[in-house]
């Protein structure tokens, strides 16, 4: 290795060294400095599924020996850790001055910024709607198989609120409607706005207050949706249809007004919110679960917005 080589090695080392210093003198972990930089990213305009840092990413800077920075990264993770915008601008321009040049006849492959991946194409997204409008599909298929009682069919919509964010899954709620539309099915159009309304309090939880970070949070998350939707199912259900939909809802509507005495809307109330208590916590694990495999296989090209990586 020649001179200036060594040189820039050198120089690489010192500043990591500090930056290791800097990092102890605050306190802060790897994880949250993720965090950090993936929500004022967020918060700077950056497309939630785009945002995304692995605590890895960070980690990995802070390695003594490396041959070369990311000069940007550098600099969020300086501001993560508490200083101002000048001072960030003075370690990125340090980290940039580190630059080693490429072996002899070696082509460096594009870095990724911070660890952000090239933008989703409309092709990705158009992909993922499709697949979410699928899954969907297939949940309400297999809802009549076990007693038409639930409704296992917004999968499809957890999964893109997690992997691409709100507006996305909001999306596959709309082309859901079309669908409904299409095929004459005017109630169900009706109660498909339901997904629309899902899909941006799951998209809007995951990627701005972290609740996809793990399971148990999604699961709450889930609970919220729950709550949401049937807020809009309910006043369908009572003034639209009547009170009665045709489906086993409806026994145990009869149900709960024989013994707890109450009206038909009031009962309708009960049974649909509790209904919907227990499929969105269904679908909620299932969606997180889907939504870890398409992450870890790298199949599709998404990043999750707040947290390093779901966890169970």
């Amino acid at each position: 290795m020649g001179g200036t080589s060594d040189a820039s090695t050198s120089a690489i080392d010192a500043l990591v060294s500090d930056l290791r210093t800097l990092r102890a003198d605050r306190g802060v972990s790897y994880r949250d400095l993720a965090i950090g930089i993936t929500q004022r990213r967020i918060a700077q305009g950056m497309p939630p599924a785009a945002a995304r840092v692995a605590h890895s990413t960070i980690s990995d800077a802070f390695r003594p020996g490396r041959r070369r920075l990311n000069a940007g990264l550098i600099s969020e993770i300086v501001q993560a850790l508490g200083e101002d915008a000048a001072e960030a601008a003075r370690w990125r321009a340090r980290a940039a001055a580190t630059a080693l040049a490429p072996p002899p006849g070696v082509i460096p492959a594009p870095e990724e910024s911070a660890g952000v991946r090239a933008p989703r194409t409309w092709a990705v997204i158009a992909a993922l709607l499709v697949a979410g409008v699928l899954l969907n599909a297939t949940g309400k298929f297999v809802n009549p198989l076990l007693g038409d009682v639930f409704f296992f069919d917004m999968i499809g919509t957890a999964v893109v609120a997690i992997l691409a964010g709100p507006w996305a899954a909001a999306g596959v709620g709309a082309l859901f409607i079309l669908v409904e539309l299409l095929k004459g099915q005017l109630v169900e159009a009706l109660f498909s706005v339901t997904m629309v309304t899902a899909g941006l309090v799951w998209g809007f939880g995951a990627t701005r207050f972290g609740m996809a970070s793990t399971l148990s949070r999604f699961l709450g998350l889930s609970a919220i949706v729950a709550v949401t939707t049937s807020l809009i199912a309910v006043p369908i259900t009572v003034l639209y249809l009547g009170g009665a939909t045709d489906r086993g809802l409806d026994a145990l509507r009869d149900i709960v007004m024989t013994i707890g005495g109450v009206d038909s809307d009031l009962a309708i109330g009960v049974v649909n919110l509790t209904i919907s208590l227990v499929d969105k916590l269904a679908v909620g694990a299932a969606a997180y679960a889907i939504a870890r495999v398409v992450g870890s296989t790298g199949s599709v090209d998404v990043r999750h917005a707040h947290g390093s990586r779901l966890e169970a």
